[in-house]
């Protein structure tokens, strides 16, 4: 499938000025690492900060869960399944509590609105059926009456899915959506009953983001191909549900309603959101599309910048300001973390030395060593009998490959196929690098670029003893905090 014609904010006529003025904002409150804009049919700002791609594969987190509402509606077009249809007839062999009577009326729109009647959520686990966990999770209020957000209904979605067409959803999007779109390297987490996740767990380029929310705006099309039926894109991007009361008036942009599987702006956009600032934005009044990939908070400060620049520049259609300013800003664009020239005496004593940890250890860790060579680090972790190891350059992120990530992995990796089964899996590459920050303390960063957050180590020693300290910054981590301490051999 041919590839959007490229052309430039300017072509289009939307100001280059107020594209520079919102990403050199945004820059301040979160950390950029894509940026994909489509306006008119045609991809006018494709925008990377290293060592970030636009064209690798990057985490979305919750934005799978409007994936998960296309796949719905591959179904839907196809005569497969209807909205009223009850979720329990897709799953006979399910043993339902007696008591759990109002799940019986739960709806295919009621999942694909949050509105299942559920405000609890089942502890899930590899042993037993998660579809089992959620139909017998109480139903406390009469399905469709009120909005209560839960990454399991995606999942309940994800499982039909499966049921009507034997296949993951993982399987069906890789040849329905991602081929036609031309996306050669997305990929979906599933679980070990071969069901998409469906909540979380998709990894897709930020530029195939951009090319799925267009798509979605273009009414099903993309390059002359249809993909979805009008029908059901209008559907999805309606608003379906209100959803003002599930959130404070602080939290404006969560409180404009909700569609299939993706969310209403304070702007009139439509958007799919994920945690840590992953987005797309579609608003088919102005014909455009913003998709973009990043390290921050949430979507709302984001959007927030977005309605003071870009969106006056869309409604009036002014052109100000110089491509060639914003083409050379974006041309310099990297991730920055700290630097420190500082090199402690330190270094030579702790040189190659093996820290074993107590034998009680709460994180299972037995072993850790530091080996330098020149300005290259080699960390290794001994963890329930298997080695993770990152090698880190002084005040530099080096290239490489590390399974360091997987030292503490999300809780849902356990519940997960094999990295290796997944199907159209891609290896992240790893940037690593380390500083002094004083005479006993390390710091270590490493950036996947498939990822939205750092894997930080901080490592304290003196002449006996020594500990690292690992701040999870994911909250899909049973782990609050890690220390573990141990002494020299």
């Amino acid at each position: 499938m041919n590839n959007l014609e490229k052309s430039n904010c300017l072509k289009e006529h939307l100001a280059p000025d107020s594209v520079l003025t919102f990403i050199k904002n945004i820059e301040e409150i979160i950390e950029p690492h894509g940026i994909v804009m489509i306006k008119n049919g045609k991809i006018i700002l494709d925008a990377k900060w290293e060592p970030y791609s636009t064209a690798r594969p990057h985490a979305v987190n919750s934005v799978t869960k409007t994936f998960i509402g296309i796949a719905i509606g591959l179904l839907y077009d196809k005569g497969l399944i209807r909205l009223e249809d009850k979720v329990i007839s897709f799953f006979p062999e399910v043993k339902i509590d007696l008591h759990n009577t109002q799940v019986r009326e739960m709806t295919i729109k009621n999942v694909l609105t949050m509105s299942m009647g559920q405000i609890t959520t089942p502890i899930l686990d590899a042993d037993r059926s998660w579809v089992s966990a959620l139909l017998n999770n109480p139903v406390t209020y009469t399905p469709g009456s009120m909005f209560h957000y839960d990454s399991l209904a995606s999942y309940l979605l994800s499982a039909i899915y499966t049921k009507v067409k034997g296949e993951s959803v993982a399987a069906g999007l890789q040849r329905e959506l991602f081929m036609p779109l031309g996306i050669e390297n997305a990929y979906f987490f599933d679980n070990k009953e071969g069901i998409t996740i469906g909540g979380l767990g998709l990894f897709i380029p930020t530029i195939g983001l951009a090319k799925t929310g267009y798509m979605l705006m273009n009414h099903g099309v993309y390059a002359g191909h249809r993909i979805l039926s009008e029908e059901w894109c209008q559907m999805q991007l309606a608003k379906q549900i209100d959803n003002a009361a599930a959130f404070a008036p602080s939290k404006h942009e969560s409180r404009q309603g909700y569609g299939f599987q993706c969310w209403h702006c304070v702007n009139g956009g439509v958007r799919m959101s994920g945690l840590w600032g992953q987005m797309c934005l579609m608003m088919p009044e102005y014909n455009f599309v913003m998709a973009i990939n990043a390290r921050g908070s949430s979507s709302q400060p984001v959007l927030d910048i977005f309605n003071k620049t870009i969106l006056p520049a869309l409604q009036d259609g002014d052109i100000e300001g110089s491509q060639c300013e914003l083409d050379n800003y974006l041309s310099t664009r990297k991730v920055t973390i700290n630097n420190n020239d500082f090199t402690s005496y330190m270094k030579d004593i702790i040189n190659n030395k093996e820290v074993t940890v107590s034998a009680d250890d709460i994180y299972d860790v037995s072993r850790f060593k530091l080996t330098f060579e020149n300005d290259l680090l080699l960390f290794e972790v001994e963890r329930k009998n298997k080695t993770y190891s990152c090698i880190y350059q002084q005040n530099c992120l080096r290239k490489g490959k590390s399974n360091i990530v997987d030292l503490f992995p999300p809780y849902y990796d356990s519940l997960a196929k094999s990295k290796n089964e997944l199907l159209n899996y891609h290896e992240p590459v790893c940037f690593a690098q380390y500083i002094w920050e004083d005479e006993g303390t390390l710091l270590l960063t490493a950036l996947f670029d498939n990822e939205a957050t750092h894997f930080i180590i901080r490592i304290h020693f003196d002449y006996e003893y020594a500990a690292f300290e690992w701040q999870p910054l994911s909250c899909f981590t049973k782990y609050e905090q890690v220390i573990v301490h141990g002494r020299y051999v």
